[in-house]
């Protein structure tokens, strides 16, 4: 576990492009992914600002890690192929099979330089990543139900955390969900090397000082 490199994502959900324009400014010099969620309002959330393409605006877009919860991936293809986001994660459960998956997921290999991940909800089995583990970069676990911040954390997701990395040993780890300052000694110490955190970073005070304390918070984890 020692030597590994744990990375503070932090997560931006917002319904307009300015409020998104207006966190970003605040946080895009303090960590080297930014994550944008993306949300339907079907598949998850209350639906959130989705033109994708209009994200070129944001100074050092290449930074954007796109998290889209949406029941209708190959829709979005065209707007993240423009983009060429840093990195792009659909959630598993989105998709109508694997031939619609793994269509995705091969056309945006192709067409963009993006690290892939692929997504659970907490109700799935790990094992299910197992049938798409080489189209995919990294795994995303998800530590509630996707869609909106301050849920309950599913505590079964730290073990689920352990079984990934057990299983796809050659897979980085990525979580989501109520990653906090009470929480990343846990999700280190199970497995986890992404941690996306939103409410921990935007909620109160500085949001680059927050990324720098859960990074000293994760390090000292391990």
């Amino acid at each position: 576990m020692a030597g590994r490199t744990i990375e503070i994502v932090p997560a931006i959900l917002r319904s307009t492009f300015e409020d998104i324009e207006r966190d970003w400014l605040k946080i895009y010099h303090a960590a080297p992914h930014i994550q944008i969620d993306i949300t339907d309002g079907v598949f998850a959330g209350e639906g959130s600002f989705r033109d994708i393409t209009r994200f070129k605006k944001l100074p050092l877009h290449e930074k954007i890690e796109l998290h889209c919860m949406v029941h209708t991936p190959s829709n979005f293809m065209d707007g993240i192929i423009s983009l060429n986001p840093a990195r792009c994660i659909f959630h598993l459960e989105a998709f109508s099979g694997g031939d619609e998956l793994r269509h995705v997921y091969t056309n945006l290999r192709e067409k963009t330089s993006a690290e892939l991940a692929l997504a659970l909800n907490p109700e799935s089995p790990v094992e299910r990543i197992g049938e798409y583990e080489k189209l995919i970069d990294y795994i995303l676990l998800m530590g509630y139900n996707p869609g909106w911040a301050n849920q309950p954390i599913n505590p079964l997701v730290f073990k689920r955390v352990t079984e990934a990395g057990e299983r796809f040993p050659e897979k980085r780890i990525a979580v989501d969900g109520h990653v906090g300052k009470d929480t990343v000694e846990a999700y280190v110490q199970a497995g986890a090397d992404i941690l996306c955190a939103n409410t921990a970073i935007f909620g109160q005070g500085n949001p680059a000082e927050n990324v720098a304390h859960l990074k000293l918070l994760a390090e000292a984890a391990q």
